[in-house]
């Protein structure tokens, strides 16, 4: 784990990641067959409607796991709305095997786990939020903390049917069951769909080593 995770402030390692986002992260190059950078471990795909990322920050400390993170953000362009839920979400393997999001008691037993991973995917989280900045943010839950005080109060209640209207955006941390075989190293795609979505968007994700 990472020295003084537990000293520093999540709201630090906010202000930490913008400074890295403002030396130029946001603007990393593009790899061969997947999208648009936001940071080294994040993906993007983007429509003249819908913007939808993926970040792997903190995938890939996760291969030992039964359930593995995914960050995802979600802009909001110019659809008249978007309705997310826990279905909204699938993760592909390399074979074409689905996985739908896991279920609130199974990541439960990932415990601590799930703080570390919001604050290793912190860094993306700024990165998303520059290209939104003007824009209200829509608060997701899909896996709450069992907490009542702190900076994580406002993770403690479920929120998992999240409307974004136009010009709006959303953060969380999801949760599928570990594919089958390796996790680091391997490629997948994470799928986006909505109810009010002819097509869904799709982002190809590659998990690096730690």
């Amino acid at each position: 784990m990472w020295p003084g995770t537990r000293r520093l402030p999540f709201a630090s390692w906010l202000c930490l990641a913008g400074l890295l986002v403002a030396a130029g992260c946001g603007t990393l190059p593009r790899e061969p067959g997947y999208g648009a950078r936001l940071t080294p471990f994040s993906f993007l795909e983007e429509t003249d409607r819908v913007l939808f990322a993926v970040d792997t920050e903190a995938t890939r400390y996760r291969e030992d796991q039964p359930f593995v993170p995914f960050a995802v953000a979600v802009a909001n362009r110019g659809m008249p709305r978007l309705t997310i839920t826990r279905s909204s979400f699938t993760l592909v393997d390399g074979q074409g095997r689905e996985y739908r999001m896991a279920s609130i008691p199974e990541v439960k037993r990932l415990a601590s786990l799930v703080i570390y991973d919001l604050k290793l995917s912190s860094g993306f989280l700024s990165a998303f939020f520059t290209r939104c900045s003007s824009w209200p943010r829509v608060p997701a839950v899909f896996f709450p903390l069992q907490v009542t005080e702190g900076e994580y109060q406002s993770r403690a209640v479920v929120n998992d049917r999240v409307e974004l209207h136009p010009r709006s955006w959303m953060f969380d941390v999801i949760y599928f069951p570990h594919p089958r075989g390796k996790l680091v190293g391997e490629s997948f795609t994470v799928r986006f769909r909505t109810v009010e979505m002819r097509e869904p968007i799709e982002v190809r994700v590659r998990v690096k080593k730690p």
